[in-house]
């Protein structure tokens, strides 16, 4: 495990009483606390999900609750939305046409050394629903987001939303960057708290969103997503990584499924900080989950 701050993730494990098998709410509500108290998670909202039991996933919080700004994370439900608009009978091959009145700028990965099997979107084009799908969660094109909101409905994106579970999540208005976009039919702020996106995450990680096959295939989706320096650098080399992050100048956040020789579990990570504030403490969170979570060698 990495150090971070003088404070190794694993020595902060040790002293929160490690869970020999699947953890209770009781024990991840208590590793949390004494969490707390090793570390300032005063501007952060946590959420866990142990997956090891099927039956019965232990779920523990910390402000999981509370509605701070999802950012780019609220991408999830139009993730969902996309599969379950195909388990209906809408292909995935469907096409649609990039308009101006979604247009804020999109990424050129290329122009960052990246190699990403996508090119840049341009106006005009036209794009399948499952590339669109795609290249919002892998590279997170706003865009494409824009453009999706309005060919699944953000109303019917929030109603299915909340018919999984997700009873404070609320899709309302579209995403921008660089270039304010055209939404006249904004209707308030997206909402979605960290608990809420551990509850889709779950499900998607479960197999049970939609369909076995349409939660391999969101699992897939995440498990290529190009920004993975939050949870993604702060879990142990032996786990893999599969989720979505967010920013905006005062808010970093990261929601994954974790999976590792011995443990699965789902972890969503609000922080109201500055990206390069946030990046330090996210890590250190999930580095801490990892290994409270990581059963003790034999």
């Amino acid at each position: 495990m990495k150090l971070l701050k003088g404070i190794s993730a694993l020595a902060i494990a040790a002293a929160c009483a490690v869970p020999a098998a699947a953890a209770t709410d009781a024990e991840l509500n208590a590793f949390l606390k004494d969490l707390s108290g090793k570390m300032d998670l005063s501007k952060a909202c946590i959420s866990i999900v142990d997956l090891r039991d099927p039956a019965a996933p232990a779920r523990g919080g910390w402000r999981d609750n509370e509605i701070k700004p999802a950012a780019s994370v609220i991408k999830i439900n139009l993730l969902a939305s996309a599969y379950k608009a195909a388990a209906d009978g809408t292909s995935m091959d469907t096409k649609i046409k990039i308009t101006r009145n979604n247009w804020t700028g999109t990424w050129n990965p290329e122009e960052d050394g990246i190699d990403d099997p996508n090119p840049p979107i341009k106006l005009g084009e036209t794009w399948t629903l499952g590339k669109l799908v795609e290249v919002m969660v892998r590279r997170s094109d706003n865009v494409a987001t824009n453009t999706l909101m309005d060919f699944l409905d953000r109303k019917k994106v929030t109603e299915f939303s909340q018919s999984i579970g997700m009873t404070n999540t609320y899709v309302r208005h579209k995403l921008s960057s660089g270039t304010d976009v055209d939404d006249p039919d904004a209707t308030g702020y997206n909402q979605m708290p960290a608990r809420d996106a551990a509850t889709l995450l779950m499900q998607v990680a479960q197999g049970t969103l939609i369909s076995p096959e349409a939660s391999q295939a969101m699992y897939d989706t995440l498990s290529g997503q190009l920004d993975r320096e939050l949870i993604g650098e702060g879990i142990g080399k032996d786990a893999t990584y599969a989720g979505k992050t967010g920013e905006i100048s005062a808010a970093r956040n990261d929601a994954a499924i974790v999976r590792g020789p011995g443990r699965e579990y789902v972890l969503v990570v609000y922080m109201q900080l500055p990206g390069g504030q946030a990046k330090p403490i996210i890590q250190k969170i999930a580095s801490a989950v990892d290994a409270f979570l990581t059963p003790a060698a034999k």
